[in-house]
């Protein structure tokens, strides 16, 4: 495999832990338009018989998930910055302009030392470094550089262990 799809193939799997941790699902679609993932969250019924059974709610974020390692990133005191492809870019700002269900990017970030990426022992599996997502600012236009755009992620938009239910009530309250 490539280095890119060693970090597409780590940042997939880190995400659908994240999900399935909370009770959450990760659908892919099976065209692609800018959407990798839809996430959605599992609730629970009991039918008539008294058997719980579950459903997807129907609030669903779309996820474009992006990977990459820490010395393509600039970190300031409360934010990072990091270069995003003009399409990906106003794909968000389309999806937040239409009223579309909500389009986030996901930011994966592993260390520039492919050595480390991944560690593991008896008792623990460690994937290194982190992700954060990123969502268009209120007034934010669509980019007319044909390239790319750099974006800036607030440091606080870590994604934790709590972070899909965060986002899901962000989203729909």
């Amino acid at each position: 495999m490539t280095i890119e799809q060693i970090k597409e193939q780590l940042s997939n799997n880190f995400i659908g832990i994240l999900a399935a941790n909370k009770g959450f699902t990760l659908d892919k679609p099976s065209s692609d338009f800018g959407v990798d993932y839809q996430l959605k969250k599992a609730v629970p019924y009991v039918n008539p018989k008294g058997e719980t059974r579950y459903l997807t709610d129907g609030n669903y974020l779309d996820i474009q998930l992006k990977s990459t390692t820490e010395d393509n990133i600039t970190y300031t005191t409360n934010s990072i910055k990091y270069v995003l492809e003009a399409k990906n870019y106003n794909d968000l700002i389309e999806r937040k302009s239409n009223g579309f269900a909500p389009l986030i990017l996901i930011l994966f970030i592993l260390p520039a030392d492919v050595a480390t990426w991944v560690n593991m022992d008896a008792s623990e599996i460690k994937l290194r470094r982190n992700a954060f997502w990123y969502y268009p600012p209120d007034g934010a236009v669509q980019t007319e550089n044909g390239r790319t755009i750099t974006i800036e992620i607030d440091k606080s938009n870590l994604l934790d262990a709590d972070c899909f239910n965060n986002l899901h009530l962000k989203f729909f309250p």
